[in-house]
């Protein structure tokens, strides 16, 4: 399954490769892109392993947002 979120929060390159990285170690994600520019992180995942929750958790874990569509 594929999703895209609206990230807030983040404000340099450091913060979007920190979220890509913590992102792609979470079990269950098969890929993640995080784009500063675009504050979104397209993620790819297998829902019987993680659930948006679980990604929202990851994101906000690391300090930022998730921003409801």
């Amino acid at each position: 399954m594929k999703t895209t979120m609206k990230i807030a929060g983040m404000h340099c390159n450091g913060c979007s490769t920190n979220l890509e990285k913590m992102l792609n170690k979470r079990s269950g994600v098969l890929s993640a892109k995080v784009s500063l520019e675009a504050a979104c992180a397209e993620v790819e995942y297998d829902e019987t392993k993680v659930d948006l929750d679980g990604l929202r958790e990851v994101v906000e874990n690391c300090g930022f947002d998730v921003v409801p569509a």
